[in-house]
């Protein structure tokens, strides 16, 4: 005795048209019919929508709703023909009904994932997950209307996974995939919108926009997560002992990365660093050219890219020589012969200095006698420019070259160190 099927209860034809599309054996020459229709159907839809692809390049909603439902829905126009003409018998046309509810269940079901692309637009890699989860739905809801009747069906329609305290059956898992896949577009669109929202806020600093976006979308993906466990039926209590265990374990080995998240944030939200400034901190000196939650980039005056975790920064001196302003105070030095005179020395020096473009007027630059020893006389010019990032070496090597040009002309000499 067969068990009743849910479905074929409700529906009494549904259990008819079972009994007489499955009696195959009896009618080989009407099965091999109604397959060869059902193809010739599904192939000339299939044909058609690739001949109109190319057409609706310019208009993605379209194409869109033609990748989704137009070949199963011209199978069903194309279907629904062979019935009233006669080309088949009673028992084709029980065989094509079958095949016409599968493609009916099977359009029910695109709509939907239609519906979401054309919402939220989601990455090439989600839509080829958006549209396999349409077909995992529509398996799902095959083997629902199917397993009663077949127990081998129902068995792996039933069947269950356990994982310590939590267990999945194969529906939940399908359940599970499809909704994940539309939570995921969603949350996806929702990050996306969000970061924009805040990035497009007049009120809040390079800094703080970097932070709040990376907080929004960390929560958005919490919520995100828990859905997807909620629509794959485990308990998140038992989750949480689980996860709890996980967690200690993860804990002990990413502590550190977690504390470069954690620093990443602080840093953000106190602006003790910021992108633009030029630091110098744990043996790296230069330019700060992108931040992010977890680590900074420093650009050197060499060219290279240094990457500092950001708990770094939170956990050694910085010296930002952009924090009040980007004002950098150079020395440099001349030893001259002590019998120089060192008035006319110092305007020679300063008079090269000032001729710089880079060298700031304010604050005024300065030569100075520094240092009188037996070797002679240690004049040192103090000057500051605002571009460190550009380098010093270029500059000072100009300084010098002009100074000690007029040296010569004017006949005062160096001393020997």
């Amino acid at each position: 005795m067969k068990p009743e099927n849910p479905a074929a209860a409700v529906d009494p034809e549904l259990e008819k048209t079972l009994d007489t599309a499955l009696s195959v054996t009896a009618h080989p020459v009407e099965a091999v019919i109604a397959l060869a229709l059902v193809v010739a159907a599904l192939l000339l839809s299939h044909y058609l929508k690739q001949r109109l692809r190319p057409r609706l390049s310019d208009r993605p909603r379209l194409r869109i709703l033609l990748d989704y439902l137009f070949t199963p829905t011209l199978a069903l126009l194309l279907l629904a023909i062979p019935g009233p003409l006669g080309i088949v018998n009673e028992f084709g046309r029980a065989a094509i009904s079958l095949v016409f509810l599968a493609l009916g269940v099977f359009v029910l079901v695109r709509i939907p994932g239609a519906l979401v692309e054309l919402l939220f637009r989601p990455t090439p890699l989600l839509k080829v997950l958006m549209r396999v989860a349409t077909v995992l739905a529509w398996a799902m809801t095959m083997l629902a209307v199917f397993g009663a009747r077949y127990p081998l069906v129902a068995k792996l329609f039933a069947s269950k996974l356990t994982l310590g305290n939590i267990t999945l059956s194969t529906e939940d898992v399908v359940s599970g995939l499809v909704v994940g896949v539309i939570i995921v577009i969603v949350s996806y669109w929702a990050t996306r919108t969000l970061d924009k929202a805040i990035q497009r806020s007049p009120h809040l600093a390079p800094n703080h926009i970097l932070a709040l976006s990376r907080i929004a979308g960390v929560l958005v993906w919490l919520v995100a997560l828990m859905l997807i466990f909620s629509a794959s039926g485990i308990n998140l209590a038992a989750l949480a002992a689980f996860g709890g265990a996980l967690g200690i374990g993860l804990g002990l080995g990413l502590q550190k990365l977690a504390a470069s998240y954690v620093s990443g944030l602080i840093v953000l939200f106190e602006q003790s660093v910021r992108v633009g400034d030029n630091v110098s901190v744990g043996g790296v000196t230069g330019k700060v050219t992108r931040m992010t939650v977890r680590y900074t980039v420093i650009r050197t005056r060499e060219g290279l890219e240094a990457i500092v975790p950001n708990d770094t920064l939170t956990g050694n001196t910085i010296l930002n020589q952009s924090w009040s302003d980007r004002n950098v105070r150079l020395t440099s030095t001349l030893l001259v012969k002590g019998d120089t005179d060192t008035v006319a020395a110092r305007t020679i020096f300063l008079r090269a200095v000032a001729a710089q473009p880079r060298v700031l007027r304010t604050p005024e630059p300065g030569v100075y006698v520094s240092t009188v020893t037996d070797k002679g006389i240690v004049l040192e010019a103090q000057l500051w420019i605002a571009d460190i990032e550009n380098g010093q070496h270029a500059l000072l090597s100009d300084i010098y070259d002009a100074t000690l040009a007029e040296f010569r002309a004017q006949g005062i000499e160096l001393a020997v160190p």
